[in-house]
Formats: C-alpha cells, structure tokens, sequence
C-alpha cells in the first residue's frame, strides 16, 4: 500500500498490515520532510560548535542526575536512553512501534498550525531485516552498526505504544535499508483518521497514561484541539 487519501484506505492499512505474519515495525511522522535522522543528530545549541559525543554523555548523564527520583537505581544506559526518549530527550535512538495504528496515531497526532504549510504525512514500514536483542549489554555510543533492541518495560509509554528502538552509531545520517517503504497520508484525510482511531482506543489518554496525556485527550474531545 502506498497512498491513505481516503477512509476505505485507513481500513485496507489497518487489514494489510495486520493480517499478515511478516515482521514489520512502523514510525509515524507529521511530515513527509521528517526523515529517519534521530533527534540527536537534529540538536542545535546555542554555542557555536558542533554537538558532540562528549557532549550527548553529558546530556544523559544531567537527565540522570536529575530524573534519580523518577528512576529505577539499576536503569543501565540503553534503558535510561529509551526512558530519556519518551520525556522528549533528543537521543540516538528512533521509535518504532510493532502496532500500525499507533503509527498511524503519530502521524496525523498534531495539527498543522496556521502559518505552516500543510504536507503529506508519512507512515515509515520497515520488514525488518536485523534481529533485534532483547536484553542488549552493549554500550550504546561504542556501536559501529545499527541495532534494534526492545527495551525492558521500564516506562508506561514504552509498553502503551508498543514500543522498540532502532539505536543509531552516526545519528546526523539518515537511515536507510532496502526492507523500508513508505505509506503516504494525504492532509485531507488526518482528521478522519484520528477520529477512528479514537473509537479503536488509539488516543492520546491510552498513548500516554498519566495526568498529562488524560488531560490532553479530554481537552480534544471538547475542543477537537491538540
């Protein structure tokens, strides 16, 4: 399937990649500008240098210091860069979910605003083509490779979204793998799409359970506002 621009699309989505038993991963984006680059490799500061590896240690190691409370004192460092990941750290890791309506969700999640230019979203299908490790023990800024690793569940957003991460040893490149293509969503059809997936149980309250993605939820289904 390549194309969602109308509802019988969002159902034929729904059935080809859920009645098959390949293995495929899903990443959705708001924008068909957004690239498979992780949010590391996106970082700007506010200095006029390059961000370095250094540099993201230190950051980890400050989300560390500070998230202790929050923290389960064992948390190794691929389990805090997952964890660092759903509370919006930019990291060297992309999230991919097994679940295609929850890619489907943060696809179309947010609005675009007045002043943007509305594009194409895009739901990346991976048949993945790397075994991903279930209890990883390599150091995550010492890969010379991409790796896939399912977290331990050590946050309610990672098993909400089903989540898994694809870690990256040079996170400014783009990824890319000949098992990846894209489904493209047309801007008319977000609203739709997020509307049904509300009545599957796809939202913001069930993708992120606390008081914060309650709070969101609620504040859309009065307003129809995100």
């Amino acid at each position: 399937m390549e194309k969602i621009e109308k509802t019988e699309d969002f159902y034929l989505f729904i059935k080809e990649y859920t009645d098959q038993k390949t293995k495929y991963v899903f990443r959705g984006v708001k924008s068909i500008d957004y690239k498979l680059i992780p949010s590391i490799g996106r970082f700007k500061t506010n200095k006029p240098k390059e961000f370095t590896t250094a540099d993201e240690k230190k950051m980890l190691s400050l989300f560390k210091q500070k998230a202790y409370p929050f923290l389960d004192k064992n948390v190794n460092d691929l389990e805090l860069l997952a964890i660092a990941q759903h509370h919006g750290l930019p990291t060297r890791l992309l999230d991919w979910t097994w679940n295609p309506l929850v890619a489907l969700y943060f696809a179309v999640r947010d609005e675009w605003k007045e002043h943007e230019i509305k594009k194409d979203s895009v739901v990346y299908v991976w048949k993945k083509n790397i075994k991903g490790q279930l209890d990883p023990t390599f150091d995550p800024f010492a890969i010379k490779d991409v790796k896939l690793f399912l977290p331990q569940h050590v946050s309610k957003r990672i098993i909400a979204q089903s989540g898994i991460f694809t870690i990256h040893p040079k996170p400014t490149e783009e990824f890319k793998n000949n098992g990846i293509s894209k489904v493209i969503i047309k801007p008319t059809i977000r609203r739709e799409i997020k509307r049904r997936l509300e009545k599957l149980g796809i939202h913001q309250g069930t993708m992120f359970p606390d008081l914060d993605g309650i709070a969101t939820y609620v504040k859309w289904l009065q307003t129809n506002i995100h």
